[in-house]
């Protein structure tokens, strides 16, 4: 044993088995006639390693465990699997008596260990969410490792924040080349057992406060959501009935995917380089939630229109009070000179006959012809944004519109009240989380990329797109995908109403004044907009007539979808504001403190870049380290190796360095390559 910061650490497996006790079973309920599910071993397991890499070798060095609060810390692979494989045969663990171990960033371990688990343990099962990127690990001697990750949505330290074994600050010195005898210090040792306690601590914080086991734990962030919101759907047959109706077929499957898209993120191309004075901002108060409880969206079974329905058709539905999202094919499109705002995406678009000079960040500024998919809230944007010769809809489908079933808007609404009259309660962070995250379970593809690895010498994927896999599905098969699941056009509808409202803000601001926008916020140039607040009190009318006030205990009405002035106490919330493209500008705010936001950026590495002078954010400007790090993947068969003091084997590794950023040149957030 090991003392470290007053927990006893096991460092043999003879002593980590003596810590053990034998955990209870625990399984879900199934519905009636179903297979039954799988029993699961009711402990919580955490699991990390540390790894030493160079350009031309990498390993693990430590396999740090915890399990049920038992912590040991073995130095060799071999070592730690012989001890998973004892409580294999100790717990009688089995395909179907499960054991979960929880990995925080899993696709990291999976690299280092995947090819010698598939050697001791055969094929397993996996669901990837990207290349390299599991979410699920299943073995058919019942050891199951899941990404907590994916469950948590957030880092390890702000997942472990209150926890008693929160992740300490700083982290180990990685250019320090240590094998499995190197002596770890106390510094050392306690940053290895630290992060599986801490781990081992949240999920059974996160299981106690929504009373789940080992059995009901969802697997993602999103799942916990999804049933949190379905306690409200229970026994609401007509709730159901109105989901069901909203299914989609191939083709209406297919062009609803393709019109999907995210926020609005861009700025004024005339105002990219320069710094203005005095400047504001709005921001709309939980954009995408508002739009579900506020306005209509998609109801009724969807109607495949004629192909061919001229501009004049496709206005008439949406006077009539009705929706549609189509593949529309325009010739002669060009963006209004007064527009900031070029709103059609080049990854909106097919066949699109345009030259990089009438491009801007993304945007079209002006083409020849195009195929563009869109749905009827962004069509509302593009007549007021572009001139153009011809429109036909070439492929769509329309759909009454109407408010959301009253149940599914009261799940929202109430983890809307939470978070803005609980804050510090147990309740808080769980409800802002669901505010948040409704409209991401609404948005998810039910036919998905799909990727599959062949585990051998290397580790090598293949990708099949959703184009391809929609293409394969029967009909009954995309029936069933949807079967239960909220339906992809509120999730759609939902996004592309949060850009229609944006853009109704930056009309109300002016186009004149206008400089940046993103998603659910505009900053501008000049002294705030009275229109603005006219705005605000429709918005806060329509809040009480959808019956979507807050009223918190000092009396304060809070109304959800509301233009939020960011600086309400200042005439100007910015003294000096930035920026060169999207997702890339700075800004002093009125109290004289100089932010910057630049993807691939740390906020902190951006602000040191900047040294206090916002005129350095330009295209020449170089930061060396911007925060986290480059991972390099490494393919390389099992080895067997002789230069540790017992023989152990290893197998691929990342190499990581940290992570540059040139302003004016080609960045990725994160590069990933793989070498070898």
């Amino acid at each position: 044993m090991r003392e470290c910061r007053g927990e006893q650490i096991a460092e043999s497996k003879a002593e980590f088995l003596a810590m053990l006790g034998t955990p209870k079973t625990v399984q879900e309920r199934t519905k009636k006639n179903a297979r039954p599910k799988p029993r699961y071993l009711d402990v919580t397991c955490t699991f990390d390693i540390e790894t030493t890499n160079t350009d031309t070798d990498g390993f693990a060095y430590s396999f740090q465990t915890c399990i049920g609060g038992a912590v040991v810390v073995p130095r060799y692979f071999e070592e730690w699997a012989d001890i998973i494989e004892t409580l294999v045969d100790k717990w009688s663990i089995t395909e179907r008596k499960r054991l979960v171990i929880f990995v925080h960033n899993l696709g990291y371990e999976y690299t280092y260990l995947i090819q010698m688990l598939c050697d001791r343990w055969g094929d397993c099962k996996a669901l990837y969410t990207k290349i390299r990127k599991p979410l699920y690990l299943m073995f058919d001697n019942g050891i199951e490792f899941r990404d907590s990750l994916k469950l948590f949505q957030k880092s390890l330290a702000r997942a472990t924040e209150g926890c008693k074994h929160e992740k300490l600050k700083g982290d180990l010195d990685y250019s320090v080349y240590r094998t499995a005898d190197t002596p770890l210090d106390d510094t050392e040792f306690a940053y290895c057992v630290n992060d599986v306690l801490g781990l081992w601590e949240a999920i059974e914080r996160l299981k106690a406060e929504r009373n789940y086991n080992a059995a009901t734990l969802p697997m993602t962030n999103t799942a916990l959501v999804i049933k949190e919101v379905n306690k409200h759907l229970t026994g609401d047959s007509r709730t159901l009935q109105k989901m069901q109706a909203l299914e989609l077929n191939r083709e209406q499957m297919e062009i609803a995917y393709k019109a999907m898209a995210g926020g609005d993120t861009h700025g004024t191309r005339w105002r990219a380089c320069h710094t203005y004075r005095n400047c504001n901002s709005y921001d709309f108060k939980s954009a995408h939630p508002s739009q579900q409880l506020l306005w209509k969206f998609p109801e009724g079974k969807p109607m495949m229109l004629p192909q061919g329905q001229p501009q004049a058709v496709m206005d008439n539905i949406i006077s009539c009070g009705m929706g549609w999202i189509a593949e529309i094919a325009i010739k002669g499109l060009q963006i209004r000179p007064e527009c900031p705002d070029p709103v059609i995406s080049v990854s909106k678009c097919a066949g699109l006959k345009c030259d990089d000079e009438n491009k801007d960040n993304g945007r079209v500024l002006q083409a020849d012809e195009t195929l563009l998919y869109c749905d009827s809230n962004d069509w509302q944007r593009i007549k007021e944004a572009y001139t153009f010769e011809r429109v036909v809809m070439h492929r769509g489908f329309c759909f009454r519109l109407g408010y959301l079933p009253d149940s599914f808007r009261m799940a929202i609404f109430d983890k809307f009240k939470i978070k803005e009259t609980m804050k510090g309660s147990p309740d808080y962070a769980f409800s802002k989380i669901c505010v948040n995250t409704i409209f991401g379970a609404c948005a998810q593809k039910t036919i998905r990329d799909e990727y599959t690895a062949e585990i051998g010498d290397s580790i090598d994927f293949e990708r099949m797109s959703w184009e391809i896999n929609l293409e394969k599905k029967t009909p009954a098969e995309i029936q069933k995908s949807q079967k239960g699941k909220f339906p992809f056009l509120w999730g759609l509808w939902t996004a592309s109403m949060t850009r229609l409202k944006l853009w109704q803000l930056l009309k109300l601001v002016g186009w004149e004044k206008v400089i940046y926008w993103d998603t659910d916020s505009c900053k501008f140039e000049g002294a705030k907009v009275p229109a603005v607040e006219q705005y605000n009190q429709e918005v806060a009318a329509q809040c009480e007539k959808r019956g979507v006030v807050v009223t918190k205990p000092n009396g304060e009405k809070v109304y959800i979808g509301i233009a939020e002035d960011e600086h309400p106490q200042a005439d100007y919330g910015y003294t000096e504001f930035r920026f060169l493209h999207a997702k890339c500008y700075a800004a002093r705010t009125c109290e004289g403190v100089l932010e910057s936001t630049i993807a691939g950026v740390g906020k902190k590495e951006g602000q040191a870049a900047l040294k206090d002078n916002i005129e350095n954010l330009n295209d020449f400007l170089i930061i060396d380290d911007a925060g986290g790090q480059m991972l390099f993947y490494h393919d390389s068969p099992i080895k067997e190796r002789h230069d540790f003091q017992r023989v152990t084997h290893s197998a691929s590794w990342i190499v990581m360095t940290p992570r540059g950023y040139e302003v004016g040149g080609p960045n990725l957030e994160f590069k990933e390559e793989r070498l070898g």
